[in-house]
């Protein structure tokens, strides 16, 4: 369950989250390439007992504060889209001169696209998580469920059900995928959502669960800039962004090799009657990852007929991907001192993966506050 800290905030606590929103701001103004962005100045933050609004920016006092009750009740990502949304109202003002406008107007809306920001990140706005737990019932919600039915089965003891199963649950994706591609969904359908929590450091299977998720989810991923609250420093964070229902597929994936590779690592030390240290477990994670891959292309091998062509471009996405990361740039990552017999094991252990129960379960997200 999500810590609440709905009473008061110890100043320790609001000291650390007010610097994390300066750190944001700074952050989002920097990597912005229109020069009028990158000139602003820090507004003042503050944190306030509202409950019915999220944030709010105050133009006279060149204030943006934020809701304790959401703080608290709401992830890092949550509060990271209303701040640029509030940000926006600021650009509006200050940038584009919007005085006289409604709220919401076109200076607003022309201040969202120079910063990515999302338009309706406010007042009584959902997350995509709240929508999920309170048992949305819109078609794509609906398909993510069907999706989620079809991993399950794929833990079936009879290896050709299984194989089925995590054909059809591919397939099903696919064809969605098609679908959204000519139905030319507008950007709006598409969303972000952070893949576990920001840090100053990643270990190497993140990264090689985020190039599988892009592969085979059709989904994109990038690790972007976001601030480690309890650090009080930026570091990176995965986001997954695409169609709502492939995101929340690639996020119960990603959870779900997690907590296998967890698992599996910990029998392996006990077969192996000895622990390993922690870069040896990133040996083995690695493995996992690259045999659920090959699982997965074999899969796609196994189809008669896929529905995709081989190289499929999803515009729509792709323009989703431009406006959020104007700035994306690809880096590579050298690893030395690795150990292959572990590699070796993880593969062949990730190869026998299957999806399986607990994609149902409405997980509470954990509150932005660090804990104390």
């Amino acid at each position: 369950m999500a810590e609440t800290h709905t009473a008061t905030l110890s100043a320790e606590l609001e000291h650390r989250l007010l610097h994390g929103l300066h750190l944001e701001w700074n952050s989002a103004r920097d990597g912005n390439p229109d020069p009028r962005i990158r000139s602003l100045t820090p507004p003042m933050f503050a944190v306030n007992d509202a409950k019915g609004t999220l944030a709010h920016w105050n133009e006279k006092r060149r204030e943006i504060s934020f809701s304790r009750h959401f703080l608290s009740h709401h992830p890092w990502d949550a509060v990271r889209e209303v701040l640029l949304h509030e940000m926006a109202h600021q650009v509006a003002h200050e940038v584009l001169k919007a005085h006289g406008e409604p709220p919401h107007g076109p200076a607003f809306r022309s201040a969202c696209d120079l910063l990515g920001a999302n338009p309706k990140a406010s007042g009584s706005y959902p997350s995509l998580r709240d929508r999920l737990a309170t048992g949305s019932t819109s078609p794509q919600d609906a398909l993510t469920q069907r999706i989620h039915k079809l991993f399950a089965l794929a833990q079936s003891s009879n290896p050709h059900e299984s194989e089925a199963a995590l054909a059809k649950a591919q397939g099903l994706m696919e064809k969605y995928r098609i679908d959204t591609l000519e139905t030319g969904d507008p950007q709006d359908e598409y969303t972000t959502l952070f893949l576990g929590r920001p840090a100053l450091r990643h270990h190497r299977e993140f990264y090689a669960l985020a190039n599988l998720l892009t592969e085979h989810y059709f989904v994109r991923c990038v690790w972007a800039m976001a601030c480690v609250v309890d650090k009080g420093k930026m570091g990176r964070a995965l986001e997954v962004s695409g169609a709502r229902s492939h995101v929340l597929t690639a996020e119960y994936a990603y959870r779900f090799i997690l907590d296998f590779i967890d698992r599996s690592w910990a029998d392996l030390q006990k077969e192996r009657g000895q622990k390993l240290g922690r870069s040896r477990k990133s040996d083995y994670a690695e493995g996992v990852v690259a045999g659920f891959s090959q699982k997965l292309q074999g899969e796609k091998k196994k189809r008669p007929t896929s529905l995709l062509p081989e190289v499929v471009k999803d515009p729509v996405l792709d323009a989703y991907i431009g406006r959020r990361y104007p700035r994306l740039a690809t880096r590579t990552r050298r690893v030395r001192n690795i150990d292959a017999e572990l590699i070796s094991k993880g593969k062949k252990a990730g190869r026998r993966m299957s999806i399986q129960p607990g994609v149902d379960e409405k997980r509470a997200p954990k509150g932005a506050l660090p804990s104390e």
